[in-house]
């Protein structure tokens, strides 16, 4: 456990609201948390242990850490928030501390069901022949055989795509994918799957912002998010709330650090997802 300032007090002061012995624990681990991670990425306070040298900028620091490093729900990193916001506020009544460092903290984002693009994988034959991007639709056919934008930019990557098992309706597609990709390889010279339209580029791959561009569009033609990140959590959650599981989905599952499981478990359990 690392030293919480003036713990003795808060303890004190929770018990004058009556909460119940498993939301004070609650408060116990988001302060340990909290304090654990900013002495070490807060030199002043690593040296003082003083709680006014914990600012703003330390909360939101960790609320990132939260977000990007431990992949906790935005339910999750909410409570943590809210539990420091108590804490601090206390302490400034008291006069122990000149701020609240969670004070302009806006909570994330809570999504619903219906953020997510679950049609293009219950419908895959018809988003994969809309009138779309081609690299669009070729990732939406990459993620839906279990792996993500990173991996399908990855060098090399054709290597393993080409030895994947596609429908009749998937192979229609990389007919014409194929037909559009054909002149680029031939002009680079390279084999991979998304490469740069534009020939006088510096590099043959196509950057991230260009596919990102693309994805925004059509995203704004079909209303439906169809970012790299939504589309492959979609497909994770989709694949959670299955019972037989198919090679891709069983693929995509056994993929995952543990972490990143747990976080989709539990936004799956949040969201109601799929109504399971």
């Amino acid at each position: 456990m690392s030293k919480i300032p003036y713990l003795t007090g808060f303890n004190a002061y929770l018990k004058t609201r009556h909460i119940s012995e498993r939301a004070h624990t609650e408060y116990m681990n988001s302060l340990n948390d909290f304090f654990s991670y900013t002495i070490q990425h807060n030199e002043d306070y690593k040296i003082s242990e003083d709680v006014k040298d914990v600012h703003e900028m330390d909360v939101r620091l960790f609320k990132n850490f939260m977000m990007e490093n431990l992949h906790l729900s935005p339910s999750t990193i909410n409570k943590v928030i809210s539990n420091l916001n108590v804490y601090f506020k206390y302490l400034f009544s008291l006069k122990k501390t000149p701020e609240i460092p969670t004070l302009n903290i806006n909570s994330v984002v809570v999504p619903q069901q219906s953020d997510f693009p679950i049609e293009v994988f219950q419908n895959l034959p018809k988003y994969l022949n809309a009138d779309l991007s081609i690299y669009t639709r070729l990732l939406i056919l990459i993620i839906a055989k279990g792996f993500n934008y990173k991996e399908a930019l990855e060098p090399g990557f054709y290597l393993t795509f080409n030895q994947l098992k596609f429908t009749t309706l998937e192979k229609k597609f990389l007919e014409s994918y194929q037909a559009f990709v054909t002149p680029l390889q031939s002009h680079w010279n390279n084999k991979n799957l998304f490469l740069s339209r534009n020939k006088g580029a510096n590099s043959p791959l196509l950057t991230v912002p260009a596919l990102h561009r693309d994805l925004k569009k059509d995203s704004e033609t079909t209303n439906l998010d169809l970012s790299p990140k939504k589309l492959y959590t979609t497909f994770i959650l989709m694949a959670l709330s299955t019972k037989d599981l198919s090679d891709d989905q069983e693929r995509a599952l056994n993929a995952l650090e543990t972490a990143s499981l747990l976080y989709y478990r539990r936004l799956k359990r949040e969201l109601n997802f799929m109504n399971d």
